[in-house]
């Protein structure tokens, strides 16, 4: 199978699970908005940002280092139980010492639902090994169907919480616990973990070898967090909780579209790691990026110019000037997509530092420009720094690779100056509030995105025309 088919096979097996499940939780958007408060959702928000922060803290980001480790030991399964018992045992105790910590702090402090923070960190720590087990393992398949079934339980529920039982916030914090616990048991059955697991495998000088890699990875993921979720702590803490909702609100748009991105983003990852040290690896890489930003630029600019007629449908009134923020926010996802993109050749080489380092420089002009704005701009002040964070990331990692690594993997200047283009119309037609101007854009976009994908639609269409001739 050659690279390209082999990316396009784990992606689409990979998109099947996240599409359905994100249907779901984008149709039943109304009714978050219309039964919570814009303070209970933002309080939620805010619990869920906060776990984020404490994962890596506790897992040490162990769960990326075994899916590195595994995937190169597919044909080797005494190393894969080598590799996964340590990681296990290890992040078993991290897991024990977590909670030590969290009772002697609660014991001083008041933790508003810190109980559900610090059982939903225990197990998101085991989800997280597991899945990763399940993707270093080549099971992209059963991967797909945990995501699915992960976020399904949630959403069921959520809806028996809210709408049947009436419990408010405390009934989200119910519904994920649960999800989570259905989750795990899942990923148990399906692999078989138990039989990778043995006291006598686990080894000091692996869990030391991980840790290597695994270890730049935590101010990677903290950094992450920084740019992703402490706007939602300064916004909280500054404009107050509800204004916290209002923007949780405009980001379930910008986070539904980066959601299609991580699914290709984890074969993406894995396909470079496997091909990285090909001949042509320059021209692969360069190839199937543009492909890549491409299609999911054109993605993105469709979601935009739809904006204007999906929101007021799927939110309700009380966060209406969430509406100014998704185009920002949907714009700094594009950026996102190039870092992501980019990112995996460091992943590739097993070079952790150099993504942390770009990664806290980005967390930084973050936090200093949301600070800074923040009086004058208010809520503008979150998603404008959100931008410039994800706009320095990718072009850094874009200089360090082409110039300091000196490799070939650019994006040709005329994509550069269509996506300019596109860009600045769209900011044009989705503030104007002119509806004959919203349903230009929405043409604009379509053909945009069939120029752009010509050679994608033609590969699918042969595909289609040879499957249909051989049957």
């Amino acid at each position: 199978m050659n690279r390209q088919k082999e990316l396009a096979k784990n992606t689409a097996i990979l998109t099947v699970g996240k599409i359905c499940t994100q249907f779901v939780n984008f149709f039943l958007l109304p009714l978050y908005t219309a039964v919570l408060s814009t303070t209970e959702y933002g309080t939620y928000d805010l619990l869920i940002s906060y776990s984020a922060i404490l994962l890596p803290l506790v897992n040490l980001q162990l769960d990326q280092g075994l899916f590195r480790y595994i995937l190169d030991c597919r044909n080797d399964t005494k190393k894969q139980s080598e590799v996964f018992s340590t990681l296990v045992f290890f992040s078993t105790l991290q897991g024990i010492v977590f909670l030590v910590l969290y009772k002697i702090v609660s014991s001083f402090f008041y933790i508003e639902y810190g109980f559900f923070l610090a059982i939903y960190v225990m197990l998101s720590l085991y989800v997280g090994i597991l899945m990763q087990l399940l993707r270093g393992l080549g099971k992209n398949a059963s991967f797909a169907i945990a995501s699915f079934i992960s976020v399904t339980t949630t959403t069921v529920m959520n809806v028996l919480a809210l709408v049947v039982f009436r419990l408010g916030v405390k009934g989200l914090f119910v519904a994920t616990i649960v999800s989570q616990v259905v989750t795990i048991l899942f990923l148990v059955i399906s692999t078989k973990c138990y039989k990778y697991f043995s006291i006598s495998n686990i080894k000091y000088n692996i869990f030391i070898s991980v840790l290597k890699y695994s270890f730049p990875l935590i101010p990677n993921d903290l950094a992450w967090w920084v740019v992703n979720a402490s706007d939602r702590v300064i916004v909280s803490k500054i404009l107050g909780v509800a204004m916290n909702g209002i923007y949780a609100a405009a980001n379930k748009f910008s986070t539904m579209f980066i959601n299609f991105y991580n699914v290709l983003n984890l074969s993406w990852t894995e396909s470079v790691s496997v091909h990285f040290q090909d001949e042509d690896r320059d021209t692969y890489l360069s190839e199937t990026i543009t492909y890549l930003f491409n299609f999911f630029s054109s993605l993105g600019y469709i979601l935009i110019s739809l904006m204007p007629f999906l929101y007021p449908l799927l939110i309700n009134e009380a966060y209406r000037d969430g509406y100014n923020h998704v185009y920002i926010l949907i714009v700094a996802m594009l950026f996102r997509v190039l870092v992501g993109l980019y990112s995996t050749i460091y992943i590739a080489q097993k070079n952790t530092k150099e993504v942390a380092i770009t990664s806290v420089l980005a967390a930084v002009i973050n936090i200093v420009f949301n600070i800074a704005l923040i009086s004058k701009l208010n809520l503008y002040a979150a998603s404008i720094s959100t931008l410039a964070a994800f706009a320095f990331m990718f072009l850094f990692r874009y200089y360090d690779v082409n110039i300091n690594r000196k490799m070939k993997v650019a994006i040709k200047k005329s994509i550069i100056l269509r996506n300019v283009g596109m860009i600045s119309i769209l900011a044009v037609t989705y503030y104007d509030h002119n509806m004959i101007l919203n349903i230009v854009a929405i043409i604009i976009s379509i053909l945009y995105g069939i120029f752009s994908n010509l050679d994608i639609i033609k590969s699918i269409r042969q595909a289609v025309i040879k499957k249909v001739i051989a049957t």
